[in-house]
């Protein structure tokens, strides 16, 4: 069910009046209970947002925990070059951009007006020194190996040379790179450590006044000088809570994800439910440097003695969409077509085949490591494998500690997942092949696979970027280092004081959640 799916966001429990009580609310300020007003023009003065999780870490570039919900919070502080809306791209403190396909560069204009939260006026010595800082200390998700120089040209715009054509530059690098204080930043050697209040002073709509780590808590008030205007709620809340569906009707919280059995009453009740993509997928990863998962025809084998269909079935009861090999799901724009990719479908006796062809030992214990939320899938996964006979240990792991055995190469299987699979096509290159976030990349290597994702990164005819990507998803498919078991569908539920949408291609680099920054801009 979806309330156990929503812990890969938000995985702990707590009880909500402890985090009332430590950020001296009520749940009175939140609204009454049940209640949904419309959108407002006029300042709403506390918004409170419920998970299940809490704490994503301190929200800075390089402290905030590198998975959507800790980017987010920390893009509340932090502002970009562009950002996105629910259209596409728009201006952020780069106020207009150019592209001279000549030169490959980017022009940005900077916005005048703007301040850092300390009141330090923004400039574009500020941008200059990001860039630097960043190619020294880099971040997970995203890269600046492509860019060549980065000059200035006068007191308000700057030039990036790139050293290839970039088509997704917009959108994974100027769209997601946290502009910094140079007059804070510049004495700090050790970014991940830096934790001090000075750490959050961003140029974004909000200032974050308290972080409670313990409590999984987070509280922000509206910027008044914020350059597009103060922001119309001011006072933001994150807080952790149990059962979101039952803090949103005590009027606890104004925002949570909730799981579909849940829809109806909420909906009765007066809460707007909206529904999200297929921008995220649950996939189980093989630890391709040993055997017997070095061998595609094993993988392969695995694939076909899974059932995908029973999977969404059981352990989505039916909300969601069955894996798509090549990792876009199949109600994305970019994804290849059902022709393109091989099937996999469910074949115990295909299967049971490929590994008596490879001289698989079914004496061999095989070790299954997953997220505890995603425990249901790892029995179905472990029983439907049994059936073969293979002899499957499952265990469950807290989030970050299946991370860490994941990038340390621990596990033989293991069943992970993530979003931005549905923002530009750029950043699935980051889950396939040996770049960034290790504990979501399947780190394969592959010199035909690792080429056309080159390609279709510098390809700026979209048409022909396209058919690249396909290319792009049936090498992966065919290789199959790890193996998509299904895309859920997530459940938004919300008093309609503000007015969420879903960003075009994701927050930034994709994250799949309708809490886009300027929903809160008047």
């Amino acid at each position: 069910m979806l309330s156990r799916m929503a812990r890969v966001f938000f995985l702990g429990v707590t009880v909500f009046a402890l985090l009332v009580t430590g950020l001296g609310c009520s749940g009175e300020e939140a609204g009454e209970k049940g209640e949904a007003v419309e959108a407002q023009e006029t300042a709403i003065d506390t918004y409170i947002i419920g998970d299940e999780t809490g704490d994503w870490g301190y929200p800075t570039p390089f402290a905030a925990y590198p998975r959507g919900p800790g980017m987010l919070r920390m893009y509340y502080v932090f502002d970009t070059l562009v950002w996105k809306d629910a259209s596409g791209f728009t201006s952020a403190l780069a106020d207009d951009w150019h592209f001279d396909e000549e030169e490959n560069s980017y022009t940005f204009s900077l916005r005048e007006g703007v301040e850092w939260h300390d009141g330090t006026p923004f400039s574009m010595t500020d941008v200059l020194f990001t860039f630097e800082y960043i190619k020294e200390h880099p971040l997970p998700w995203f890269g600046l190996e492509n860019i060549a120089e980065v000059t200035e040209l006068d007191d308000d715009r700057v030039k990036v040379y790139l050293e290839e054509p970039h088509a997704a530059f917009l959108n994974n690098v100027a769209g997601v790179m946290p502009i910094l204080p140079e007059h804070i930043w510049s004495e700090v050697e050790e970014p991940e450590e830096f934790l001090e209040p000075q750490a959050v002073v961003g140029s974004g709509p909000y200032q974050l006044e308290d972080y409670q780590r313990e409590q999984g808590s987070y509280r922000y008030q509206a910027f008044e000088n914020y350059y597009l205007g103060e922001p119309q709620v001011e006072r933001l809340l994150m807080v952790k809570v149990s059962e979101p569906h039952l803090a949103l009707q005590r009027g606890d919280v104004n925002y949570a994800m909730v799981e579909a059995e849940a829809v109806d009453t909420l909906e009765e009740a007066n809460f707007k439910v909206v529904e999200g993509l297929h921008d995220w997928n649950l996939k189980l990863m093989f630890n391709h440097r040993e055997e017997p998962f070095d061998q595609i025809e094993f993988r392969q084998a695995i694939a076909h003695a899974i059932d995908l269909e029973e999977i969404v079935a059981r352990a989505l009861r039916g909300h969601g969409l069955p894996g798509s090999p090549g990792m876009i799901s199949p109600d994305s724009r970019w994804y290849a077509g059902d022709e393109k990719l091989p099937d996999y479908g469910y074949d115990p006796e295909e299967a049971l085949n490929k590994l008596t062809e490879i001289g698989f030992n079914f004496e061999q214990e095989i070790s299954l490591i997953a997220m505890a939320n995603f425990s249901r899938e790892a029995e179905l996964v472990a029983g439907q494998l049994e059936k073969l006979g293979l002899n499957v240990e499952t265990r469950a792991l807290e989030g970050s500690v299946l991370d860490s055995r994941i990038r340390e190469w621990n596990f033989e299987l293991a069943i992970t997942g993530h979003g931005a699979v549905g923002g530009d096509p750029e950043m699935v290159e980051r889950f396939m092949v040996g770049r960034g976030t290790p504990h979501l990349n399947s780190r394969y290597e592959h010199p035909e696979l690792e080429n056309i994702i080159h390609q279709q990164s510098r390809e700026t005819d979209s048409e022909k970027r396209k058919e690249l990507i396909s290319e792009m998803q049936q090498i992966y498919a065919r290789e199959i280092p790890a193996y998509t078991l299904h895309h859920p569908t997530w459940y938004y539920a919300y008093d309609e004081k503000v007015d969420w949408f879903f960003t075009h291609d994701g927050i930034a680099t994709g994250i799949p959640m309708p809490l886009n920054q300027r929903a809160l801009v008047k």
